[in-house]
């Protein structure tokens, strides 16, 4: 997606040590998980169904994957309870059942919401701009395929550390407003979570 040329050097040196450091392709469960199996691995996950033999692969495979300290950023869509969820408190804590597939630099989040909206158009769902600090616990993901392409692995509790609305920038302003959360980790002990995509509470 990116070639390290095109990139400024703060962008081309996170980028170069996210490469150096991925295994991403020495596990095929991985491979299949970036190549498409994320759709049906994080629909298995979200509604508990029993793992199949592709969940289960990359369930046991993640945990080998090398770590990823940093920024991320992630556009996923959320339904309207969600959102709500979302706008009712500052320090809330979330989780999303699912692994969060981000990406190291926000021009590469941007691109791949663009290409996954016209081939999976979501209705009466929100668009959320996800930006998670370095205390989030993360993945390498990094391939020939998506290079800069991390994971916040299933049921990470997050911290909802500041929401934002941004209205379009285009001549006519006509476009959605944009949602932004920042979210930072969080101890998943010490307070209720609530789904990031559906807005219910998990206990």
């Amino acid at each position: 997606m990116n070639t390290l040329r095109e990139l400024e050097p703060a962008d081309r040196q996170r980028l170069d040590t996210l490469i150096r450091h991925a295994n991403t392709e020495r596990h095929p469960a991985m491979t299949d998980f970036i190549g498409g199996g994320h759709r049906h691995i994080n629909e298995a996950l979200r509604n508990a169904l029993p793992p199949d033999e592709a969940v289960q692969g990359f369930l046991d495979a993640l945990p080998l994957m090398t770590d990823y300290t940093g920024a991320s950023y992630r556009v996923s869509h959320i339904a309207r309870t969600g959102l709500a969820a979302l706008q009712r408190g500052h320090a809330r804590r979330f989780a999303d059942l699912g692994a969060q597939c981000a990406f190291v630099l926000p021009r590469s989040a941007a691109a791949f919401a663009l290409r996954t909206a016209s081939a999976y158009p979501r209705e009466g769902l929100c668009e959320l701009y996800s930006i998670f600090d370095e205390s989030v616990p993360q993945k390498n993901l990094s391939s020939a395929w998506l290079t800069d392409l991390v994971v916040v692995p299933p049921a990470t509790t997050l911290c909802l550390k500041a929401l934002r609305f941004v209205a379009s920038a285009g001549p006519t302003d006509a476009g959605p407003t944009r949602v932004i959360a920042h979210f930072a980790g969080a101890d998943p002990s010490c307070a209720a979570r609530y789904d990031l995509v559906s807005g219910v509470r998990h206990r």
